[in-house]
């Protein structure tokens, strides 16, 4: 019974042991396991045999066992073989370094056991010890990334690996082996890329790759040359840059090799037998291009080039052409020909058709031309293409009679003109000229008058006929003849002044005329420009213009920039030309190309006067459209004006103080300013000012320094009186007077008469003390200013009395009233008797200075009470004249003169005391030097 339990446990223990070991390794290990490397295509084929279908791969680097795939993959069985086959790509060729494989088979549940290690060797097993460099010479697109391997030789060391001479960084794949990855490969030379690796040392190994494109032809059409044959071509695509023959782009044409394709643009593939489908195949290693073309024989005919072309008859207006062909088919074929014809001043192709053509008619050439001529033909019925052209063949055309000319007679005044024609063209001439001839002639002569002109000559002057016009005609000459006469008739002169010359602005270089249409234009207009101003052979254009347009434009290309051009429009008629209307302009303004001229500057009192004149016509260079006036100022201008009037040539710049001024004055057209004229000026006063100031400067001088001086007289009066005018002290009576003031009875005393002297002329009934009468006193003193107010008694004054013969009775009388009333006043007058010459006294004493008086003889009994007088108004002393020194008393008298008691004294007689201060004279300065008003 126990061994029975025994034996049970013993087998449940083994079934559990087994199902433990199913759990572990429940699918059967994939067996068979082969491998077959593929080295050009850098892949290794794994083959195996196993019921599963899906698997995990390992692929290790042997030496170092570096894991390169761990993938699972799913792999369907040969359903012939059994066998499962699966393809691995290495990215770095095998024979940089042995591969190891294994794999192991995989459901949902369970995996199996890896396979046994399956190796391919590579090159750097120790057998092989040299140095080696892979891949060798591969072929590789554009932008492909490429891994290289360099195997370093046995006890060598290993430094870098350059691609295209640049340093790259290196992978170590094992002991020997070193691998580097170009990525985005550019395309390479025509010998390819080098890449190298190096030992510190030398060049180990190396290798070359070659990056380009794959074939990129299009375009593939076949055609036939001689109805018989095959010319298949194609355009050829980019470069593929595989230029070494094994890798050169291959081509096939319906499956034979096109082994004569000829490089280029186009290649070119021939063939005997035209086949109606064609099929073009272009293979390099990188890839394959195929195209097709088909198309009937008669569809695509591509005729050859005409041969043998000749000129059968030139004459001078047309020529005959033929050739041949070179296909005897082309006869029979219907044609269509261009013919170019390229001459002097031409060019043109012609149409021609027919069957087989190979003979055409020129028409249309010009005389005395060279002519070269082109033919190339293609079929008509089904045209393809034009053939290929003919070689150039050249002929030359007769000559023949020239064209009339266009002639122009331009009248620069009423008597003189000129007569102008263009010359004439290659086409027109006919041959080569050799000359003009030149016919004028009036009512009053019969015939005409010809001259013959040179080639060069283009014009001929005319003197006018003042009773009938005159009429021109020229002709040109060749080899061949005259062409036919073109004549013109004088037209009246018109000069500007006589006309409305309207000014014209030019628009983009040119001149746009438009007119009125006119009823007598029956031949049309003849338009007219020549530069403004010119006499003599002057430069004159004219074109003419059909009665039907009243329009025209004057290019660029006759006409000069900043010339003014007088531009007129005539009708022409069977007659003269009359003139229809008249312009001015510019066809292009410019700055003026000289200044203002003869700028002067002139000052008129604060005021300057800028004038100038306007600058020469052909200087302007455009419509002067006024001035502007500048002020320069170190660098910079001020603007005074802007005349926008072009007639006004003066500005006066008006209040400009005392300085020196530079004036700019500028020209301005449309186009801007010219440099400007500079003109300068230095203010100065004016003369009339100056006399002025000369005169008014100096007597304000004057007036101020009497100023001062009377301000300073005025200050320093008491210095002044005492300098030039002292205090004289007054006439003192001896004698104890009476303390009350009463009349003053004065009577002679023999000390104070004057001895008289005699003289054979004086008249010694005028001696004595005569009283002066108080009106007499006030007649001649009328002026003088006393002090009434005084409190100072009444002083004596004396004068000696100056008495003409004739006035002795009448001053007795007056002297004798006046006295008698003023015997009680106070102030008494008291005179000294004088001696005078009767020739003297009325001489001296008639100005006012001091006149003795004296006594009438014919009274001498009159009273002393008499002599004196009230005089309230005179009670200051008068001064005394002095006598002439050249008088006879003068002479007896000289001793005395300046003393106190001489008659003839200058100076005061009685100074005047400091208690009595005696009444101010009579005049200003004495009141002005006393200090009195």
């Amino acid at each position: 019974m126990q061994g029975w339990v025994i034996l049970a446990l013993l087998l449940s223990l083994g079934v559990l042991r087994s199902r433990g070991q199913n759990g572990l390794s429940g699918l059967p290990v994939p067996h068979g396991l082969t491998l077959q490397p593929d080295l050009p295509a850098q892949t290794l084929s794994l083959s195996w045999q196993s019921d599963s279908s899906l698997f995990d791969v390992e692929i290790f680097h042997t030496e170092l066992m570096n894991v390169v795939l761990n993938e699972t993959v799913a792999v369907k069985a040969d359903p012939v073989t059994g066998l499962r086959v699966w393809t691995w790509r290495s990215p770095s060729p095998l024979e940089c370094t042995s591969h190891s494989v294994q794999i192991r088979a995989r459901n949902q549940q369970s995996i199996s056991q890896w396979s046994p290690l399956q190796t391919i060797p590579g090159s750097d097993i120790p057998e092989k010890s040299e140095s080696y460099m892979y891949p060798q010479d591969k072929v590789v697109p554009v932008g492909s990334n490429t891994t290289f391997c360099c195997i370093v030789k046995e006890k060598s060391d290993f430094k870098e690996i350059l691609y295209k001479g640049q340093k790259m960084s290196a992978t170590r794949l094992s002991r020997r082996t070193y691998a580097i990855t170009v990525t985005n490969q550019p395309a390479s030379a025509n010998t390819g890329t080098n890449v190298v690796c190096c030992s510190p040392m030398f060049t180990l190994t190396g290798a070359v790759v070659f990056v380009g494109y794959p074939p990129g032809d299009e375009g593939l059409v076949c055609e036939t040359r001689d109805l018989a044959s095959a010319e298949c071509s194609w355009k050829k695509g980019r470069d593929t840059h595989l230029k070494r023959k094994i890798n050169r782009t291959n081509y096939t044409l319906n499956g034979r090799d096109c082994l004569e394709a000829n490089e280029g643009k186009t290649w070119l593939c021939s063939w005997k037998v035209w086949e109606e489908n064609w099929t073009l195949v272009a293979r390099n290693l990188l890839g394959t291009v195929q195209l097709t073309d088909s198309a009937q024989l008669t569809d695509r005919v591509h005729l050859l080039a005409p041969a043998n072309v000749t000129a059968v008859e030139v004459e001078a207006w047309n020529a005959t052409l033929q050739w041949s062909w070179p296909v005897a088919a082309y006869k029979k074929l219907e044609l269509i020909c261009q013919l170019k014809l390229i001459g002097h001043e031409l060019s043109s192709a012609r149409i021609y058709s027919g069957t087989g053509l190979s003979s055409v008619m020129l028409e249309g050439l010009w005389p005395d031309v060279d002519y070269t001529v082109t033919v190339r033909c293609g079929s008509k019925n089904a045209f393809w293409k034009w053939g290929d052209e003919s070689a150039p063949y050249s002929i030359h055309t007769k000559m023949d009679r020239p064209d009339a000319l266009d002639v122009w007679l331009w009248m620069d005044s009423s008597d003189t003109g000129r007569v102008f024609w263009k010359p004439l063209s290659v086409r027109k001439s006919h041959g080569a000229l050799v000359g003009y001839k030149v016919s004028q002639s009036s009512a009053q002569e019969d015939g005409l008058t010809p001259v013959f002109l040179p080639l060069e000559r283009l014009s001929y002057p005319i003197i006018l006929n003042n009773s009938s016009d005159i009429t021109v005609a020229v002709a040109a000459q060749n080899p061949a003849g005259l062409s036919q006469p073109s004549t013109v008739t004088t037209p009246a002169y018109r000069a500007d002044s006589q006309l409305s010359v309207s000014q014209l602005l030019g628009t983009n270089g040119m001149f746009e005329l438009s007119w009125q249409p006119n009823a007598n234009a029956s031949t049309g207009y003849v338009v007219e420009w020549v530069p403004t101003g010119c006499r003599g052979l002057c430069p004159v254009n004219w074109e003419k213009v059909p009665e039907s347009d009243s329009s025209f434009t004057v290019k660029p290309e006759s006409l000069e920039e900043g010339v003014r051009y007088t531009v007129s429009v005539y009708v022409l008629s069977a007659g003269a030309a009359t003139l229809l209307q008249r312009w001015q302009g510019y066809s292009q303004e410019m700055i003026p190309a000289e200044s203002v001229g003869e700028l002067s500057a002139n000052q008129t009192g604060s005021d300057v006067l800028l004038s100038w004149k306007a600058s020469a016509m052909e200087h302007q260079r455009g419509f002067i459209r006024g001035y502007t006036i500048y002020l320069a100022k170190a660098a910079l201008l001020d603007l005074v004006a802007n005349i926008s009037d072009p007639e006004v040539r003066s500005y006066r710049v008006k209040g400009l103080p005392l300085s020196s001024y530079k004036f700019i004055v500028k020209a301005y057209t449309s186009a801007g300013e010219d440099m400007g004229s500079t003109v300068a000026i230095k203010m100065e006063m004016d003369t009339t000012d100056m006399l002025l100031v000369g005169i008014l400067v100096p007597l304000a001088a004057m007036f101020c320094c009497i100023i001062l001086i009377s301000i300073c007289c005025y200050k320093k009066r008491e210095w002044v009186k005492k300098a030039f005018y002292p205090e004289i002290p007054g006439p003192k009576v001896a004698g104890d007077w009476p303390s009350t003031q009463g009349p003053l009875d004065v009577k002679p005393s023999p000390h104070s008469l004057v001895h008289i002297v005699d003289d054979p002329e004086w008249d010694f009934g005028k001696k004595g003390l005569v009283p002066v009468p108080e009106e007499e006193e006030e007649f001649e003193n009328d002026n003088i200013e006393v002090d009434t107010d005084s409190d100072e008694p009444a002083l004596l004054r004396y004068y000696n009395q100056v008495v003409g013969d004739g006035s002795h009775s009448n001053q007795l009388s007056d002297s004798s009233g006046s006295s008698t009333a003023s015997v009680g006043s106070t102030h008494t007058e008291v005179t000294y008797t004088g001696i005078q010459s009767p020739s003297s006294s009325q001489g001296v004493c008639a100005g006012g200075g001091y006149r003795p008086q004296m006594q009438s003889a014919a009274d001498p009994d009159e009273p002393e009470g008499e002599f004196l007088e009230d005089d309230a108004l005179n009670t200051g002393y008068k001064p005394q004249c002095s006598w002439q020194l050249d008088s006879p008393e003068a002479e007896n008298l000289s001793g005395s003169l300046g003393s106190p008691t001489s008659v003839t004294s200058s100076q005061f007689l009685i100074p005047e005391s400091s208690e009595e201060k005696p009444q101010s004279s009579s005049t200003w300065f004495h009141s002005f030097l006393s200090g009195k008003s």
